[in-house]
């Protein structure tokens, strides 16, 4: 090939129709996977991007039944000086830290107990999880029978120890409906931890134990020093999720106590659903919806940044 005068090496003709077919080979790959995508998109704007959006222009205006108004701003000052929402508040964060801070407790314990050789082992790690897969509203159900005053397990035993003298009424009080749900939730949530720190078990270097022996460490300084940072990131990653569905869990406490006795067992999901399905307060609901979204973003951008950097450390 000859040199042009006062130029470069034009390039062969067959290099450049072959990055002309490159090119078109990727155009046609991004417009097959964009129509792909698409019934994905479609559906994910219809069933998430748009209601999010309806709920977000609801809380600028006091909607019911038979009148619409548009208040604009003012309705977060109503918001914020509403009755319930103190009540709502404390009542979801107790119910979740106490629930999450018991299921990870039982949780892990039950994992170490797993983890161990024992005849029955693997019956053990099926019967475990038999709570977690059962649907909320049947698990709702089954508890109201054992808290039931004259039919209830647990009113008999109690009664038969001698613990109490007469059937206490525990979904019916003000001081006791959230925690009887709560000591629910805790039995039904806890072998969804078990599961995730049983497998984080698994994966803990077994030359790692072997080197703190060799040290003197003992149990409990194995444990602390070994098991607990090898499963760092899986038990952050349980806790975010088991905190943000917990916070966002509805069947329960809707099922069990209905939010009573006289909304003292409320949370802010079975409050958006008492105002905007009992009451037709949609304007005031979405504004509750919004907190609780807004409350549960924080939390989910923190599980998205911890998953991020437990990819980057693998």
């Amino acid at each position: 090939m000859k040199k042009e005068r006062g130029g470069s090496i034009p390039p062969p003709t067959f290099v450049m129709k072959r990055k002309d077919v490159m090119k078109r080979n990727r155009k046609k790959e991004w417009i097959a996977g964009c129509f792909f995508i698409l019934p994905s998109l479609v559906l994910l704007f219809v069933l998430v991007f748009y209601p999010l959006f309806l709920t977000f222009r609801y809380t600028l205006y006091d909607i019911s039944l038979t009148s619409t108004r548009y208040l604009g701003w003012a309705t977060y000052q109503r918001l914020f000086a509403h009755r319930m929402l103190p009540l709502i508040f404390r009542n979801s964060l107790v119910w979740t830290i106490v629930v999450v801070v018991f299921q990870f407790l039982l949780g892990l314990s039950s994992a170490l107990l797993l983890n161990r050789s024992f005849p029955g082992r693997g019956l053990a790690r099926g019967l475990v999880i038999l709570p977690w897969v059962m649907p909320g509203v049947i698990a709702g159900m089954v508890w109201r029978l054992i808290y039931d005053p004259q039919l209830g397990l647990l009113n008999h035993y109690l009664r038969q120890l001698g613990i109490i003298a007469q059937p206490f009424t525990w979904l019916s009080h003000p001081k006791t409906a959230l925690y009887a749900v709560i000591f629910s939730a805790i039995w039904k949530g806890f072998p969804f931890s078990t599961l995730m720190y049983l497998a984080g078990l698994q994966i803990v270097p077994q030359e790692l134990y072997e080197a703190a022996e060799i040290d003197g460490a003992g149990g409990w300084m194995k444990f602390t020093n070994v098991t607990l940072p090898s499963m760092r990131p899986i038990i952050t990653t349980t806790l975010l999720l088991t905190f943000i569905w917990t916070f966002n869990y509805f069947e329960l406490v809707y099922v069990m106590t209905g939010g009573g006795p006289a909304e003292k067992s409320h949370i802010f999901p079975t409050y958006v659903y008492d105002l905007a399905f009992k009451r037709f307060r949609f304007g005031l609901a979405s504004q509750f919806a919004v907190l609780d979204f807004l409350f549960l973003l924080v939390f989910s951008l923190l599980y998205i940044r911890t998953s991020f950097r437990r990819e980057k450390s693998l």
